[in-house]
């Protein structure tokens, strides 16, 4: 009987990262709503036995299914999994080379709060700075990369205060200049 309590609980952790890749060690815990210490256990035994893989991040732990996803895809879905970055990078898909003030004006952060992220994502180079005029604005380096990654893992899910922003988020695709003047013909 235990055993199988044991298997249940290792196919609900294997099923969990599978569906949202790149979680944090707590996140799974509190979703599964099983103590950490447990779940440790378990993460243990499906590594040793090479089903997921597991990714140290500035003190966290990431897990991933083993063979699933590249390095390249989990160092952005690591960062796509943070709130902030997330809302950020959505954000600036919608607002190509908005100012540090119009970022800031959309969340509830301080202006150091928003510089470090922005530097972060800048450093990772998802983002970069360019200048307008005066000033400089920030956009996505990689717009389809984002949205494929955004499209096939849905970091949003799970993200605290990110469904809005998601829900307004809308991907238009560009016309080439022969298709936009036969359609306004």
């Amino acid at each position: 009987m235990k055993e199988s309590a044991e298997l249940e609980i290792q196919k609900q952790i294997y099923l969990l990262i599978e569906r949202e890749p790149g979680l944090h060690l707590t996140k799974i815990a509190d979703l599964l709503n099983i103590t950490t210490p447990l779940l440790l256990y378990h993460v243990r035994y499906l590594e040793k036995h090479e089903l997921i893989i597991l990714e140290q991040e500035r003190g966290f732990t990431r897990c991933y299914i083993k063979g699933e996803i590249g390095t390249e895809d989990r160092k952005l879905l690591s960062l796509l999994r943070q709130n902030m970055p997330l809302k950020i990078v959505l954000f600036l898909l919608q607002n190509p080379l908005s100012k540090h003030k119009e970022i800031l004006e959309k969340f509830d952060i301080s202006k150091s709060t928003l510089s470090y992220h922005l530097k972060k994502l800048v450093d990772q180079k998802i983002i970069t700075i360019q200048r307008i005029d005066e000033d400089e604005g920030y956009r996505v380096i990689d717009e389809d990369e984002i949205i494929r990654c955004l499209i096939k893992y849905k970091p949003s899910r799970i993200a605290i205060g990110v469904n809005d922003t998601w829900a307004n988020f809308t991907v238009l695709k560009r016309k080439s200049p022969e298709k936009k003047n036969e359609s306004e013909s």
